[in-house]
């Protein structure tokens, strides 16, 4: 019996949309090191910022929206850092959610809590600090994968193809 229900909810997944959303890297350099741009909502952890895409809307003005949203910054959006799946329970149902990091590069806006969006406190923290308070596994890996393309000895900084600047 345990074995039917876990059947139906895998096709039930396989069978819906999945909920896509779009969530960033938001960085800074300090004394030529990077500093990540992390948030922490109500009683939780810290993590870094995303939120869902909004029909008729497009990956990188999603996540343009979202970073100010949640944080107040804006920038310039770059590559795509890596692409994440897992499960999450949305009105009582197993949902796939999809969410597509990019590194963004912070360059104007006031840091502050998109009270909102349910954010309590929004902090820059040196890289390797800000992996020791990032909990999650899978959104350390994204920090992680991101390293490379925030190193500006590498001469990276090219914006995503069509990427617009998430300023104003």
């Amino acid at each position: 019996m345990k074995r039917a229900a876990e059947l139906f909810e895998r096709q039930q997944l396989e069978d819906e949309a999945p909920i896509v959303a779009v969530g960033g890297v938001i960085y800074r350099q300090r004394a030529g090191q990077p500093e990540l741009l992390l948030i922490r909502k109500r009683h939780g952890f810290w993590t870094l910022p995303k939120g869902q895409v909004k029909r008729g809307e497009n990956e990188l003005d999603a996540l343009a929206r979202e970073v100010r949203e949640e944080t107040g910054i804006g920038g310039d959006i770059e590559a795509p850092v890596q692409q994440v799946t897992y499960t999450v329970q949305k009105a009582g149902r197993l949902r796939r959610k999809v969410v597509t990091y990019y590194a963004v590069r912070a360059s104007e806006g006031v840091l502050r809590p998109g009270v909102r969006e349910g954010i309590e406190s929004v902090r820059w923290f040196p890289f390797r600090a800000a992996l020791r308070r990032i909990r999650r596994k899978r959104i350390r890996a994204v920090a992680r994968a991101a390293r490379p393309l925030l190193d500006p000895a590498k001469g990276y900084g090219g914006a995503a193809p069509g990427a617009q600047s998430s300023q104003g």
